[in-house]
């Protein structure tokens, strides 16, 4: 065979390699065995154990993200406006458990909370008050609650914490909420409890913004 014939199926060989080596090179987790949720994830070491770091399409925010958390491709929207909505989910059926997380990126800033908690408010039926949490470079507002869901003679218990954060100063905010839920009848306790709180806490206080509009 000739040089000039060889030397394409080389180039080709080494192009393959390359490819299969990185894709043997992914965490085998669900958060990069995931085509679409792989897109998002700064990189494959964990910056936290257990979370990798999420960075945002519209480059406005990075935060963490559960390893084996999936995001929804139907869910995920973004337009030409500093926008996107986004809904990941982790669960086992086997240890009873449901997480998910909605996180929308909003061009609604300081400027506009009191408007932008009685959206959030309305989105779960929650009519407390929200508790102001000052963070170096931003501020969340915060708030939980508790509910239970009764359906086809199952019971289900469902903590939501929720929030809406701001950089200092910006004009663009993030809602997010945090849900962890199980059915209760399952097992003699329901594996998901209060405690829950600190990681939701831990999770939102994550959020950097890259953008402050």
């Amino acid at each position: 065979m000739k040089i000039k014939q060889i030397l394409p199926l080389i180039i080709i060989m080494v192009i393959l390699g390359g490819c299969q080596l990185k894709e043997a090179k992914l965490p085998e987790t669900k958060a990069f065995q995931d085509e679409f949720t792989r897109e998002f994830m700064d990189s494959t070491e964990e910056v936290k154990d257990g979370y990798y770091l999420f960075r945002s399409k519209t480059e406005g925010y990075t935060m963490l993200f559960p390893k084996n958390a999936v995001i929804s491709k139907r869910s995920y929207e973004r337009n030409k406006s500093p926008f996107e909505s986004i809904t990941f989910e982790d669960y086992s059926k086997k240890e009873n458990y449901y997480f998910k997380y909605d996180v929308s990126f909003t061009s609604y800033g300081e400027d506009s909370i009191e408007n932008s908690l009685e959206i959030l408010s309305d989105s779960l039926d929650y009519s407390g008050d929200f508790k102001k949490i000052t963070d170096e470079n931003k501020l969340i507002y915060y708030a939980k609650k508790k509910q239970n869901f009764e359906a086809d003679n199952r019971s289900r218990t469902v903590y939501f914490f929720l929030s809406y954060i701001v950089p200092k100063g910006g004009s663009v905010g993030i809602e997010y909420t945090y849900s962890a839920s199980c059915y209760d009848e399952l097992n003699s306790v329901c594996d998901v409890k209060p405690e829950e709180e600190k990681k939701a806490l831990m999770l939102m206080k994550s959020v950097e913004f890259i953008k402050n509009e």
